[in-house]
This record gives C-alpha cells, structure tokens and sequence, in this order.
C-alpha cells in the first residue's frame, strides 16, 4: 500500500488521463520512459503503474454519465482489468448481466473498477454481427465481484495478479461500450493523445519499457558480481573470462538496439499524430513488432545473463535470480 500509494500521489495513475479531468496527458514517449524508470527501481511497481494506465483506451470510450460514475466521487480512482477470456454478458433492463472468471487482474485489491470484456449471449447463444462475435466492454464495480486468490508465482510476486469471478453482475448501459475500433472518442478526450493507436498505447508504450528496465537491471548486476566472482577451478574473476565477456556483449547490444527502435517507432507515431496524419496499418505494425522484439529481445539478455551468472544466479537472495 505504500508503494501503491506513492505512485498514485505522484500522478502517475493518470498519464493518459486528459487535463479536463484531473489527469497528466502524457505525450506517449514521456509515458514509456516514465513505465522505465520507474521499473529500474522496482520491477513490480513498473508493472503496477504500466497496468494502471492501461485501461485508457477503452475509457475514453464511455459516455459521461460512464465517466461520472467512475471518477466523480474519486478522482483517483483505480481500474483494473482483464480481458482474456472474454466474459459473457446477457441484455437485461438498462444494461448487461456479466458472468466469467478472469486470471491476472493486477493490483485487483486496490480497484474500485474492473474492465472486462464480453460476448453479448442470446438464448445461450453468441450474438453475432456481421459474421463476427458481438462483443463489447464493460466496468463493475470490484465490490460486486469475488477475488480469488490465485497468484502464487515465481516471479513478479508484488502485482497483485489474481483472479476475479463475476456471477450475475449487473453493468449499466453507460458503464459499457461497443467494442469496435471505429467507435469515436467521448468527446472530453479530443488531444492529439487519443488518436494515437491502441495498440501503441497499450503494447508499445506501457509492457516493454518494463523489459528494458528489467534486461537493464540484469545487466548492470553481472558486472558487479564479475569483479568479485572466481568460479570453481579458476584463478581469475568471471569478469576475465572471454565466455562471460560474449554473453554480456550480446545481451548490452540487444537491450540498447531495441530500446532505440522501439522508442524511435513511437516517437515517429506520435509525431504523425500530432501533425494531423492519418496512422497506417504500416505504422500500427511497426509498433507491434518493435514491442514484440523488444520484448524477445530484453528475454534473450536475461538469459544470458543468468547463464554467465552461473550458480550464483540460482539463489533467490540474488537479484539476478529475481530478474530471471
């Protein structure tokens, strides 16, 4: 809670969050850098504000009487969210009845909001249109939902990530939306900002800035255990050994070569936006692939250096064992 508290203080919930709202508006190269720092110093509490402002995109979504019923009485209110798999929904009287089970709703007890999304069922049936599911997106009140405790894991101990299940939950017209990527914006959200992608927003700016921190951390660790470990059989530090040497030079090249595309593809996006240019399906991509190998790429150093770490890394009181 400290920690949760802190970064909320800070602002840092509300990157994405227009102006008119109490929020930072954060052009999306500020809002990855900031994800980095942030993760360098604890890779958790990136993760936690990464996931924090993730749910933007489908926010801006939602009507004002949507917008009020979040944050009018909570300005900082927190909204976590999953959406694989989608829940089902079932049209009742002013709204929806959600039921499902959702894994990994991170820092899911400090949510007043949970963003799910849905199939809109007819008779048990999946509701289509067009040849596709009917889906859409929607926001319960974490109240009305069970958490189930569910995150024991070997890494990234400190999110939070649990289940959640729904039965019955009912959600308001106006805390819903069709989940179409041509539905327009709420009008409150007219910046430069909520043109850029989604998928830039999301998967670009927010989940691999947490990698590089991370491979970053790794990094620097093994070349402060190279000064002062001998291995076994050996007179020198691993930091003399060639074989140590190759894997931290390829593990340095790889996070610095991704870190610089993946930033350079957001900033060239972003600059398109704020010139009134249409995003292509090219430019989309390119910050698909740019996350998706920064994140390839940041796990590759991390295994290099847990593979030059030797026994070292094995122990969990060692940060290199945490980073792995």
């Amino acid at each position: 809670p400290p920690v949760m508290t802190a970064l909320r203080n800070a602002g840092f919930f509300k990157l994405f969050m227009p102006q008119a709202l109490g929020g930072t508006e954060a052009d999306p190269v500020t809002m990855a850098r900031v994800v980095e720092e942030v993760a360098r110093h604890n890779t958790a509490a990136g993760w936690s504000l990464m996931v924090a402002n993730t749910g933007f995109p489908e926010i801006v979504r939602l009507p004002d009487e949507g917008l009020s019923a979040i944050y009018a009485d909570n300005s900082d209110a927190f909204v976590a969210g999953s959406v694989h798999p989608p829940m089902n929904a079932s049209r009742i009287k002013g709204g929806f009845s959600i039921t499902g089970r959702n894994p990994l709703f991170s820092n899911v007890h400090e949510a007043q909001w949970l963003m799910v999304l849905a199939f809109v069922m007819e008779e048990g049936n999946m509701k289509m249109q067009n040849g596709h599911p009917h889906m859409i997106g929607a926001f319960m009140e974490a109240k009305d939902c069970e958490i189930i405790d569910t995150w024991h894991t070997i890494g990234m101990k400190g999110t939070d990530s649990n289940d959640v299940v729904a039965k019955d939950v009912f959600v308001p017209d106006h805390l819903t939306f069709l989940l179409d990527p041509e539905l327009p914006p709420n009008p409150r959200f007219k910046g430069p900002l909520y043109r850029f992608p989604a998928s830039g927003f999301n998967i670009a700016c927010l989940f691999p800035p947490v990698s590089l921190a991370l491979a970053r951390n790794a990094i620097n660790e093994l070349k402060m255990l190279s000064e002062k470990k001998t291995p076994l059989g050996s007179m020198v530090s691993i930091k003399q050994k060639g074989s140590m040497q190759r894997k931290l030079g390829i593990a340095e090249a790889l996070v610095q070569s991704s870190r610089a595309y993946l930033y350079e593809a957001i900033e060239e996006c972003w600059e398109k936006v704020k010139a009134g240019s249409d995003v292509a399906r090219e430019d989309k991509a390119r910050l698909l692939l740019a996350a998706t190998h920064t994140n390839q790429s940041c796990t590759k150093a991390v295994d290099l250096i847990y593979c030059a770490a030797g026994s070292t890394g094995i122990y969990t009181r060692h940060k290199i064992a945490r980073y792995f």
